[in-house]
């Protein structure tokens, strides 16, 4: 028996359970893994609250975690080995549990195809805790910079969120690629840089002429929002001709949207998914080894906000709720 947490239900904080569930043995390619740190993310939030849909209910929610493998199928990889450090980010939700069952093509590892030495060992010089706040930032962050839309030197663009951990990363990357990162946030005291070039507040009545004003009256290329409803009106009036405006979540409900809209300046609107950009094995991994790299490199900092226990993951959801924190954090074992 394991400990677990789970929803038979949607709704707020109050549908988490914690449960005592039987976990079987591993067969095939599965891999049998012992959690030590699962990170918080706003898809937590939103498959509990029904705005994402968990595909069956009762479900054990978290979309990412790390940990040592304690049990293998029969049929996994023979480079796969009892004490191994692994992690993972898209396979379905339940990483909100001491121990689980993942299947091996879940896993940070390098396919067969290009070494015997096909695992990717999370670097000893990152820590787990780290490596859980910002694997599934990381991969997000990586698909809606380079495609998405592709950030190009000098390019404008307008991140909403700047001051959560995946909009932190976002400006981190940006910056990287030379891009002119716009961050918005909900209320002046949140104006942290957080590696943007220029921060602006959503709320402000005069945010779309501030931004039209950086922008020099061009507008951004690209907009990337988790919010939605409540930032609609900023988004939209602040793309340029030909801008692209990128939903990655609808925290505040779902944007409005016509063709006239879209229309007035031949603008461009997608939702995006993780599983779908990140569903290869091979760009699954290479991203994970550029995530690593650049940490190492400082090129992205991990500062984690808080470490929630176990026992404390129904606070930690309040807490999101209720916006008493933002940036990266986790639950630890």
């Amino acid at each position: 028996m394991v400990k677990a947490v789970q929803i038979r239900k949607t709704g707020g904080p109050e549908v988490l359970e914690f449960i005592d569930k039987n976990i079987d043995i591993p067969e095939g390619r599965e891999v049998l893994i012992r959690h030590t740190a699962v990170g918080l993310n706003r898809y937590d939030t939103e498959h509990r609250k029904g705005t994402r849909r968990v595909k069956n209910l009762p479900a054990v929610l978290g979309m990412e975690a790390v940990g040592v493998i304690e049990g293998l199928g029969a049929k996994a990889d023979e480079c796969l080995k009892i004490g191994d450090r692994v992690g993972y980010c898209t396979a379905l939700p339940g990483a909100y549990c001491e121990k689980r069952i993942v299947h091996q093509k879940y896993l940070i590892r390098i396919p067969d195809d290009i070494s015997d030495e096909y695992l990717i060992r999370i670097p000893d010089d990152i820590s787990d805790e780290v490596v859980a706040s910002v694997l599934f930032k990381g991969m997000t962050a990586h698909y809606l910079i380079n495609q998405s839309y592709k950030v190009k030197p000098g390019t404008f663009v307008l991140v909403h969120g700047a001051n959560g951990g995946l909009g932190g990363i976002i400006c981190q990357w940006i910056k990287d690629k030379k891009g002119m990162a716009i961050g918005s946030v909900s209320s002046d005291d949140k104006m942290l840089q957080s590696g943007c070039t220029h921060m602006i507040n959503y709320n402000d009545k005069e945010a779309v002429d501030k931004i039209m004003e950086i922008t020099k009256g061009n507008g951004v290329g690209v907009v990337y929002d988790p919010i939605g409803y409540a930032t609609s009106k900023v988004s939209f009036e602040s793309l340029g001709n030909f801008g692209i405006y990128v939903s990655y979540g609808q925290i505040s409900g779902a944007a409005p949207l016509s063709f006239s809209l879209l229309s007035s300046r031949s603008l461009f609107a997608t939702g995006t998914s993780i599983y779908h950009y990140k569903q290869n094995r091979f760009t699954l991994v290479l991203t994970a080894m550029e995530i690593f790299e650049m940490l190492r490199k400082k090129l992205l900092t991990a500062k984690i906000n808080k470490k929630y226990q176990f026992d404390e993951i129904v606070q930690a959801h309040h807490d999101i709720e209720n916006r008493k924190v933002s940036g990266l954090n986790i639950i630890k074992f």
